[in-house]
């Protein structure tokens, strides 16, 4: 059986007519030969601290930072220096699925969305279902149907995308090993705030979050200041020429403002004296 792993059940429908699979069974369309399934985004993640250690359960900052080091994945491990993972418990049911039907398979085309998330997804569950056997990729970056057709017709090699997985495995890792472990610290450490008393911190939320904080400081301390400018407009050979003014820096603040009126109205008069008119 030829097995399209798809991210989304919408995916699945607008390939389904495609490559003829117009059954349509729990969590699956199938035709002659061939099955179409979907993922419902990730079905499963990377397990939480307290798995790899049981005193954790409590956030002992003392046992921090948690670095696992059995690397291995949870229901079936591929490699000995593999993350452990875990099913999710909303999306069980189609995780079944898709696993049933991967030990069933003869091969797999990757039909999930064209990044690197979309690679782990798929990826992720071929390895937990232990699937070995021949796999291609299904690239769409637009679901109409000329770009199925085109697409169908042109499955890229296993290796092509490959690389993809392991980008989307380093950044799901290190998003784990920065946001576990400093949350846990966080909020061990300045007690009960943010959403159930969780200080919450991750990789790219924390410096975005410290951006946002700047700037409501920025417009919170805002103190208005009189400045000064000088704004020409120049006519030379009949064309319209708006010039600014840019002071020298011995004149401005550390905003970069003028203050002093008597500093503009120099600059004022130095022009106007060497205006040809």
């Amino acid at each position: 059986m030829k097995l399209y792993l798809c991210e989304k059940p919408s995916q699945a429908k607008d390939i389904a007519p495609h490559i003829g699979a117009r059954i349509r069974g729990d969590g699956v369309m199938t035709g002659d030969g061939v099955a179409v399934t979907w993922a419902i985004g990730h079905l499963v993640e990377l397990a939480k601290p307290e798995h790899y250690n049981a005193a954790l359960t409590s956030w002992d900052i003392n046992l921090l930072p948690v670095v696992p080091e059995a690397w291995h994945l949870e229901l079936l491990p591929v490699v000995p220096e593999a993350w452990h993972l875990e099913v999710k418990a909303a999306t069980k049911t189609q995780y079944k699925v898709i696993v049933a039907l991967l030990k069933n398979a003869t091969e797999v085309v990757i039909a999930t969305d064209a990044d690197r998330e979309g690679e782990v997804i798929a990826r992720e569950l071929m390895q937990l279902a232990g699937y070995r056997g021949k796999v291609s990729r299904l690239w769409l970056s637009a679901m109409d149907e000329a770009s199925i057709k085109k697409a169908l017709g042109r499955l890229l090699p296993d290796a092509k995308t490959l690389p993809l997985y392991f980008s989307g495995l380093g950044r799901a890792r290190a998003d784990w090993l920065a946001g576990m472990n400093m949350t846990m610290a966080l909020t061990k450490a300045f007690g009960q705030g943010g959403k159930g008393g969780v200080l919450h911190c991750g990789r790219v939320q924390t410096p975005v979050l410290a951006l946002i904080v700047r700037r409501e400081r920025a417009i919170r301390n805002f103190v208005t200041v009189t400045h000064y400018g000088l704004k020409a407009r120049f006519l030379m050979q009949g064309v319209d020429l708006p010039l600014t003014w840019e002071p020298d820096a011995a004149i401005v603040d550390q905003a970069g403002l003028v203050i002093q009126r008597e500093s503009a109205e120099k600059a004022r008069t130095r022009v106007e004296k060497n205006v040809v008119r």
